[in-house]
């Protein structure tokens, strides 16, 4: 028996424990009074309200212990988490909620693993296959996954800072509200992939496909997008603020209210792209071709054409 149900059972116990001591000592005769005259006698009015004091504690503590669930230390499965740390690929293994601080899982297969909650924290998955893995909430602080395979992956609400991706195949990924300050993408493919309101602060994306994808609303102010691909994808309402995208493949790309402030465009194509409401003011588009582009009430006070 668990140490928390050992605990609610020596509970139960000394309910029960409590009420014999109540009535312990009662004779028939002072049954028989009682029944007679029940509340006639002092001693009978503080009796009675010490019984039900006692028993309105019993219920309260009953209503704070009877509907707490104990949840398990770990959900991982401990054999998955040992083959993995022993350097063995296990497709579809359950490592959620595992500590794997610093762990090699450079080259192993764990398509479909179950990652969720895990702490990844400067652990190296080179050329790890993780292709529909599920990393939700997981910490990958200054991990490694240069040139690993993550098309169709989870990483929804993960902790990324720093991190390196470098090389990655990150196709039809799902990236939303994560946290990749400064981490680097580098030649990275993450088209078809969603990061809706993510957090690329500083981040590096020199020659990395982001195209046909859904970045609305994500942070990318001050990062490096050195001829990036961002062809028909959606950037609505994204913070891409002094960013360095010379050389931007940018063809039909959405940029409906995004704040692209004193960015560096030069040299890039945006032929049919969308610039409704989006502030470019101090942008340098300098030597772009801007065919069919649409501007309609964007702001471009300063801009540099």
């Amino acid at each position: 028996m668990s140490k928390p149900s050992e605990a609610i059972a020596l509970f139960h116990e000394m309910k029960f424990a409590v009420v014999a001591r109540l009535f312990e000592g009662r004779s028939p005769e002072f049954r028989s009074h009682r029944r007679m005259s029940p509340w006639n006698s002092n001693r009978n009015i503080e009796r009675n309200r010490m019984i039900i004091k006692t028993f309105s504690l019993i219920v309260f503590l009953s209503l704070l212990i009877a509907p707490v669930s104990i949840p398990a230390a770990c959900a991982y499965n401990a054999g998955d988490v040992a083959a993995v740390t022993g350097g063995n690929s296990c497709p579809g293994a359950d490592l959620s909620g595992a500590d794997l601080i610093g762990a090699d899982l450079t080259g192993l297969d764990l398509t479909g693993a179950n990652l969720q909650g895990a702490n990844l924290t400067g652990a190296r998955l080179e050329r790890a296959i993780l292709n529909k893995a599920d990393l939700q909430n997981t910490k990958l602080k200054r991990a490694v996954f240069s040139e690993a395979q993550l098309a169709d992956a989870c990483l929804r609400n993960v902790e990324a800072p720093h991190a390196y991706f470098g090389h990655a195949v990150m196709t039809n990924a799902d990236l939303s509200n994560g946290n990749f300050f400064r981490s680097d993408f580098r030649a990275a493919n993450l088209s078809d992939s969603t990061a809706y309101a993510a957090n690329f602060q500083e981040a590096t994306f020199d020659k990395a496909d982001l195209s046909k994808g859904d970045f609305s609303f994500a942070n990318f102010s001050y990062s490096w997008l050195f001829q990036a691909d961002l062809s028909d994808s959606l950037f609505a309402g994204a913070n891409l603020y002094e960013i360095n995208g010379t050389g931007l493949k940018a063809r039909r790309t959405n940029f409906t209210s995004a704040k692209l402030g004193n960015a560096r465009l030069a040299e890039s194509d945006f032929s049919d792209a969308v610039f409704e409401k989006a502030m470019l003011n101090n942008a340098n588009l300098k030597g772009s071709t801007l065919n069919n582009t649409i501007w309609g009430t964007a702001f471009k006070e300063k801009a540099m054409f």
